[in-house]
């Protein structure tokens, strides 16, 4: 869990070191309301309630060269607190907790503004799976769990010191596999809120950064633990990847590669490939200077017997560019919507 919990942290280590005494501040609060996706059968029962949020942010935007390098982009970094009733007191309780935020801007017209906001955090749950007393709830099966969500924001500027939000944010809420089940829970928003800016400057103009056309390639590994077969204590999962991409646009870029896991939480009575698991994927990666978000899809060539019974599975990783070769991150993989593991994960482009 230690180990898990470097996950909230990993958008506030973009360039902290930067003095935050200049630049644009802002507090922020919004109201929202949700629906659950019932994506399994099992799920369905439970999943007809309508959630209700609430958050509160502060946030702060760099203005110089070098803040505008990470992703060539205007940003802002912050901590958000945040809290969900289910509206099923008995089976889903409620969520509370605090995330790391980051959100990029995309366009700016006159007072109108269009962002990406995303954040990663920790989340309390008031209820989980109990086999006698709450054997409905498969959703989360540990009190601390992971938050993440992303969310497409619009912003209209009042006054110099007031703005006016709107925007949609997916979800999602799981132990990351520490625990069983860890079905997760997956939850749309549609949020109105409002900001109070503390601070504020003018945006300078910058140069964006040249994005190469040539193919490249890149070489990764991941470190994640998972419980063991029968409850017996938690075994190490690793993995490494080899991709060869190339960029098409200044923020797009497809690739394909191999990805290859060693699972020692499962038995291995039958030697050492009983618990490997072999799988070629196709990528994608959305580029932001130096942030890359890439999306795999992987299709298991070979994987221990009486893994899992999905073909495919998926692997999303945010790296942050630490250098001109070397790269550190997160992974989170998934087999449809329920998520398997979250690990760290470090990189060297060749």
């Amino acid at each position: 869990m230690r180990l898990k919990a470097l996950f909230v942290f990993i958008c506030l280590g973009f360039y902290f070191h930067e003095s935050f005494a200049q630049g644009v501040k802002r507090l922020s609060a919004k109201a929202s309301v949700a629906t659950i996706i019932a994506h399994s059968p099992d799920l369905k029962p439970i999943s007809h309630s309508t959630p209700i949020g609430f958050n509160a942010s502060w946030q702060w935007m760099g203005t110089g060269a070098k803040t505008w390098e990470v992703c060539n982009c205007f940003y802002y970094l912050g901590i958000e607190s945040f809290y969900y009733n289910f509206n099923n007191p008995a089976a889903l309780g409620s969520a509370a907790g605090v995330a790391g935020t980051f959100e990029p801007i995309f366009w700016r017209a006159d007072r109108w503004t269009l962002s990406l906001a995303s954040g990663i955090g920790l989340a309390y749950l008031s209820k989980v799976h109990d086999p006698v007393d709450n054997p409905e709830n498969m959703f989360f099966s540990q009190p601390l769990s992971f938050l993440l969500f992303v969310a497409p924001t619009l912003e209209y500027r009042i006054s110099s010191g007031w703005s006016a939000q709107m925007g949609v944010s997916y979800n999602h809420i799981s132990n990351g596999g520490q625990k069983q089940p860890n079905k997760g829970m997956n939850f749309p928003t549609l949020s109105l809120g409002a900001s109070r800016y503390l601070s504020s400057q003018n945006l300078p103009k910058y140069e964006k950064v040249p994005t190469s056309s040539t193919w490249q390639i890149y070489a990764e590994a991941g470190f994640t633990t998972k419980g063991r077969d029968g409850g017996s204590g938690r075994g190490a999962v690793w993995s490494v990847a080899g991709e060869t991409f190339r960029s098409v646009t200044a923020i797009n870029a497809f690739g394909v590669g191999l990805d290859v896991s060693k699972d020692y939480s499962l038995e291995q009575e039958q030697g050492f490939w009983t618990s490997l698991s072999v799988a070629p994927f196709a990528a994608h990666h959305f580029t932001l200077g130096r942030i890359d978000f890439s999306q795999w899809m992987a299709l298991y060539l070979y994987r221990p017997e009486g893994y899992d019974d999905h073909r495919l599975y998926q692997r999303y990783v945010l790296r942050y560019k630490l250098g001109n070769t070397l790269s550190a991150g997160v992974g989170l993989k998934a087999h449809g919507h329920v998520a398997e593991n979250i690990d760290l994960r470090l990189g060297w482009r060749f």
